[in-house]
């Protein structure tokens, strides 16, 4: 063998990369979701090269300051020809999204359905409030809280915040300890801590890091970064992590391949979607990746074509992008758990066009379908009618947080919270009537559930359409208690 102590070198420099192969996951993955990139590439180190090395081209002088860039005869189109394949293939790499997006559109059919399911039961507090609720009674020095993910825990809506390690020389000594908890389905304020060690984590460094030890179970996919952390019927917590694989040979789609279940004592199990809808602690929760439910909902606007999407925009829908850049809500039903889309008309327009419902257990998916005469209020315009409902709001000082889909006396309604910017609680429960505009304003648990249960607004809050009849409504309420006040100064 020639050159032994090269090849020792190279057989040493492989068995490193393929021990650290977790490493390199994120960039192996560009080329596996696009290997037009890595043709790409390819295709334009090939084009230095040759022209470095094999084109023949040289810089001739011609006057004292004047050079010029020569090729040998008939090797002018061949450099024309390399220029015109890295521009076709730079253009390709530029709408390949695009080009995927129209091609899942005309493969993924929804099965249509006239309504939305029952919410029950509903998120009440918005997730700024539950993540400072937490933080406010969270007192561990070298902890902080991990993003919150909102699931059902022992039948109670919760957000689920992991205890991370926190400083760079904790990342890499301790684990994940547990969690804190907040429960979403109340306006009380109920937090509970959890202690649970895991093995693998998220948050952690380096080889005990919940994706480390993910890309060594399977390799070629894409996992969510969304851990979902669940319990078992033995009390038990699990992190419970999606996948995407891709399929397609130039064009890549993905697709949920399966779910990742990762124990506390480091013990990994890989799930078929079919198989992990069968678990009975995964059974009814979020086990589905919200990245294929935006790559669909998305996806939907290119059922037209291309020329349509970009030029045309008939029938186009554009996916709801609401404050936080959440497109997903997150819902318990009466049908299990939910992950609801909204999507408008293109363009200037703010009502319900369509509805995307995913089964977040089994990934079953379902459209309702709007015409012109529906003339249902969107969530993003909601936050403009109850503005208007409330003109003695600082909205300098305080948010309307979290427009939740909930359906009151057979009409669907966006429940928003209004809060402080501080995110210290919640002064207010409103509800807007997509169909009526009706803005009801809830102070109380109470009088939220009874207003659910009977449709009926609590004392002192009409319901009606008409804004500015109400809105003139306050300001006399307003100058009258000016004028009391001015006569106090008498």
């Amino acid at each position: 063998m020639k050159h032994p102590k090269r090849w020792i070198g190279i057989i040493a420099i492989l068995i490193v990369v393929w021990f650290l192969r977790p490493l390199f996951h994120p960039f192996v993955m560009i080329f596996v979701v696009s290997p037009l990139r890595a043709v790409l590439i390819a295709a334009f180190l090939y084009a230095v090269w040759w022209l470095v090395v094999r084109s023949g081209l040289r810089v001739e002088q011609r006057g004292e300051n004047n050079y010029v860039l020569k090729a040998p005869p008939g090797r002018g189109k061949m450099i024309g020809l390399y220029v015109a394949v890295l521009i076709g293939l730079a253009v390709l790499v530029l709408v390949e999204q695009e080009i995927r997006y129209k091609i899942t559109a005309g493969n993924i059919e929804y099965e249509k359905r006239t309504d939305v399911p029952q919410f029950e039961p509903i998120r009440l507090t918005p997730k700024a409030v539950a993540q400072r609720y937490a933080e406010d009674t969270f007192q561990n020095p070298q902890e902080h809280l991990g993003d919150s993910q909102i699931v059902l825990v022992d039948g109670v809506l919760k957000r689920v915040m992991p205890r991370l390690p926190d400083g760079v020389f904790l990342y890499f000594l301790n684990k994940l300890s547990g969690f804190v908890t907040v429960d979403v389905d109340t306006l009380d304020r109920k937090v509970g801590i959890e202690n649970a060690e895991f093995k693998y984590s998220e948050g952690i460094g380096l080889v005990d890091n919940l994706y480390y030890q993910l890309s060594l179970k399977r390799y070629f996919v894409t996992y969510s970064d969304e851990p979902t952390y669940l319990k078992t019927p033995d009390n038990q917590w699990v992190a419970a992590v999606p996948y995407m694989g891709y399929k397609g040979f130039v064009f890549r789609m993905p697709y949920w391949a399966g779910v990742m279940v990762v124990h506390q004592d480091g013990t990994i199990e890989d799930f078929s979607p079919e198989a992990a809808a069968e678990v009975p602690y995964l059974k009814g929760n979020r086990i589905h990746p919200k990245e294929i439910v935006n790559f669909y909902a998305h996806a939907y606007a290119y059922r037209g074509g291309l020329l349509n999407k970009w030029f045309l925009h008939k029938n186009q829908t554009e996916v709801v992008s609401l404050p936080g850049n959440e497109n997903i809500f997150h819902v318990p039903t009466h049908e299990g758990f939910k992950q609801l889309v909204v999507a408008e008309p293109y363009g200037r327009s703010y009502g319900i066009y369509k509805i995307f419902i995913f089964d977040a257990t089994t990934g079953e998916r379902e459209i309702i379908e709007y015409d012109e005469t529906s003339q249902l209020t969107g969530p993003v315009a909601a936050a403009d009618y109850i503005k208007k409902e409330f003109p003695t709001y600082d909205w300098n000082v305080f948010n309307l947080s979290e427009p939740r889909p909930i359906k009151v006396g057979g009409d669907l309604h966006w429940l928003l919270s209004i809060v402080p910017r501080d995110n210290a609680g919640i002064a207010s429960t409103v509800l807007l009537n997509t169909r009526t505009n009706a803005v009801i304003n809830t102070k109380t648990e109470g009088d939220l559930k009874a207003f659910l249960q009977n449709g009926t607004p609590p004392a002192g809050e009409a319901e009606g359409g008409d804004a500015n009849t109400n809105i003139r409504r306050k300001i006399e309420d307003i100058e009258r208690a000016l004028g009391e006040l001015k006569g106090l100064l008498k």
